[in-house]
């Protein structure tokens, strides 16, 4: 008899559980899939695609990005210099960062980060 009544509980408490978990208004759905974009994954007019770090983390290969493009890719000790010979200061934080290309690196793609990251540029409308 014991056995019959912890038998017919249990029932009742399954039962219980798995209604509990289902609304009797609406059929459940699963969630459909929705795509990821990465914002600093979609190029821009103004900045060239941000090119992956070689295999190792080494340098990534700046040259013809914009100078803006590799100030928000990089970290730690960079100088930015006008390798025009007009001596101009190169922007770094302000919007006419766009304006200038990339055209020298050291170190070099691919190559280990050890020290200061020297980026000569020129303006894009100029020759490197």
């Amino acid at each position: 008899m014991r056995t019959t009544r912890v038998t017919a509980v249990l029932a009742v408490a399954l039962l219980a559980g798995l209604t509990a978990c289902t609304s009797g208004a609406e059929p459940s759905r699963q969630a459909e899939p929705t795509a990821v974009v990465s914002v600093d994954t979609v190029p821009t007019a103004t900045t060239a695609p941000p090119e992956q770090p070689a295999a190792g983390g080494g340098m990534p290969d700046l040259i013809g990005g914009s100078v803006a493009g590799a100030y928000g890719q990089l970290s730690g000790s960079m100088r930015f210099e006008d390798i025009s010979g007009k001596g101009r200061m190169v922007p770094v934080q302000s919007s006419a960062a766009a304006d200038w290309k990339i055209c020298t690196q050291d170190p070099a793609p691919g190559a280990a980060v050890t020290g200061t990251i020297v980026l000569g540029a020129v303006m894009k409308n100029e020759t490197c």
